[in-house]
């Protein structure tokens, strides 16, 4: 049997060589405990929000999930009230473009985690977010999650979506985010676990509005 050699095209060659970076870049960070803690967002979101205390340093971010999302800002980061009650809080911003944004359902179904109840709500009348009832096995938890570009949080990603185009439009360089908060469910309950996710909401919100305006 005999081969006929195909040349290869500068656009292939082009592709093949930044997938090979790419690959040298994660694997480098992989090695190296010092660069995966640098990849966390460097938001300024302070420690306390309100009567919420951070908890321990920020969480480290698997590379692979920034090679997935295409290398986004991620912060995560636990939280707890002063009676206890553990937040933690997710924060992926975009940079240039929405790629990286994604809905958090698709993340905890890989997770093992299944939606009982999926269902929008607004939050102390400011703005309306998406809550989702997720179970895995005997564990239960509240997730509360919205977008933003600029000052503007929203539940849809549609509305998201439109307001980051006019952004674009108008020569400006928005940046856009999804923000999630989840917490476990108690005995009292799924309502009562959404209150403090809306405490907690309604007082990180100004936060990120006035630094990523």
């Amino acid at each position: 049997l005999t081969f006929k050699r195909i040349p290869a095209s500068r656009q292939d060659v082009g592709a093949l060589l930044l997938r090979c970076a790419r690959r040298l870049l994660l694997s480098v960070i992989r090695r190296s405990p010092k660069n995966r803690h640098s990849l966390a967002m460097p938001t300024g979101i302070p420690a306390s929000v309100m009567g919420f205390r951070q908890v321990g340093p920020d969480i480290p971010v698997d590379p692979h999930v920034f090679e997935m999302l295409d290398f986004p800002d991620i912060l995560m980061r636990d939280y707890t009230s002063q009676n206890g009650i553990p937040v933690q809080l997710t924060v992926v911003r975009s940079g240039t473009t929405r790629r990286s944004l994604h809905f958090p359902e698709v993340c905890l179904t890989g997770q093992g985690w299944e939606v009982e109840k999926q269902y929008r709500a607004p939050v102390s009348g400011s703005f309306v977010a998406n809550r989702l009832e997720i179970f895995k096995g005997e564990s239960e938890q509240a997730v509360l999650y919205w977008f933003m570009t600029g000052v503007r949080p929203t539940e849809s990603y549609a509305k998201n979506s439109l307001y980051w185009a006019k952004e674009r439009l108008l020569f400006r360089s928005p940046r856009t985010m999804m923000v999630k908060l989840s917490t476990p469910v108690g005995s009292a309950g799924a309502e009562s676990a959404f209150r403090y996710l809306e405490d907690f909401a309604q007082n990180l919100t100004p936060i990120l509005q006035e630094r990523f305006e």
